[in-house]
């Protein structure tokens, strides 16, 4: 849920090691290599005027974490009696939905894959499901997430529901949610709740996947969840040099200023050339503008290509903001295939 509020800088304690299991050779992992959690000099980000400003990143997870969400479940709910986090991510080969838990968004620990069945109009596949989000409505928890269709093989977005934010998730519909296949079809969706506690779903055409141009679109949810209402609105497309033609993995914070920042990711995730941006909406459905042409996360020697970027606020009312880097640049895309893509907590100190 988006808030607007200004924080003040928090101090992170870290100092875990954070889970870790062996992936095979040739999977979308490592080995679980990288930097221990919280070692090193953090990850500074120097403000830019007038955008939202981060503190000082830290490395809360070294294992392979693409595509990162970190959902709150607020003390008393979820079966804990404490504030409690769960981290969901895009496949790494073993599980469609990797999933960890958390009493304080530093230290995780592995669980059950959260989607372990996929739904009956996908592939059966454990390399497809990426960019999953979770959103709650009532007491039903929705996973939203991509994976490829079988009658387009292309990927497009499907939701789940459990009665447990950690799942199992089941999705017993008979085809996805959003597949516009003339456009590449659909993945990373995120879903924005206004001010008036409606709720919209946002995500990207796959379009550099065929060869057709790229948008970050978005749409209003029905009041379960489940569907789409009304027409797509498209946001915003690739149209800054640093984008490389690719933007995706939207996500929508409220402003304190009014309106709405939309973050995403642009260019190609396997090189130094994947970075994350900001444009500004004047409401959820748009009209939006990017404020500046240049990358709000850039990578560093440290965190090479930062994208998939969120926020959540935690039991004690702070804003964090979670993305996913390498801890150093891949020699290509190949290479990048092997290696992890660290998750990073960085405090948000003004938007």
């Amino acid at each position: 849920m988006a808030i607007a509020v200004v924080l003040s800088v928090v101090v992170v304690s870290l100092g875990a090691t954070g889970f870790h299991h062996d992936v095979s050779a040739g999977t979308s992992g490592g080995s679980g290599g990288g930097p221990p959690v919280g070692s090193g000099s953090p990850t500074r980000h120097p403000p830019a005027r007038g955008l939202p400003t981060l503190g000082d990143s830290q490395v809360v997870e070294n294992d392979d974490v693409g595509d990162p969400f970190v959902l709150t479940v607020p003390a008393g709910e979820g079966g804990n009696p404490q504030t409690s986090y769960v981290l969901y991510w895009t496949t790494d080969w073993q599980s469609n939905v990797p999933t960890a838990v958390s009493s304080d968004h530093v230290h995780w620990r592995r669980v059950a894959d959260s989607l372990p069945i996929l739904p009956r109009w996908a592939v059966p596949s454990k390399t497809m499901t990426w960019g999953p989000t979770v959103h709650r409505v009532g007491s039903t928890w929705v996973l939203y997430f991509s994976t490829q269709d079988a009658a387009t093989r292309l990927e497009c977005v499907g939701r789940a529901t459990a009665a447990s934010p950690t799942g199992p998730f089941t999705d017993t519909s008979s085809g996805p949610l959003v597949c516009q296949s003339a456009l590449g079809g659909d993945i990373d969706p995120s879903v924005v709740t206004d001010g008036s506690g409606a709720s919209s779903l946002l995500w990207k055409n796959d379009g550099n996947a065929v060869g057709v141009a790229v948008g970050i679109w978005q749409q209003p949810l029905a009041a379960d969840g489940l569907s789409v209402t009304g027409t797509p609105t498209r946001l915003i497309g690739a149209d800054q040099a640093w984008e490389h033609g690719i933007v995706e993995g939207p996500a929508m914070l409220a402003a304190t200023k009014g309106g709405w920042w939309l973050f995403y990711s642009g260019g190609t995730w396997q090189s130094n050339t994947y970075d994350t941006g900001v444009a500004w909406c004047t409401t959820v459905a748009g009209p939006c503008h990017k404020t500046v042409d240049a990358p709000l996360l850039a990578s560093t020697p440290t965190a090479v290509s930062p994208g998939g970027f969120d926020t959540f606020v935690d039991g004690a009312g702070k804003l964090w903001a979670t993305y996913s880097a390498f801890p150093d640049r891949p020699a290509d895309a190949e290479a990048a295939m092997a290696e992890n893509r660290v998750l990073e907590v960085t405090p948000v100190l003004s938007h």
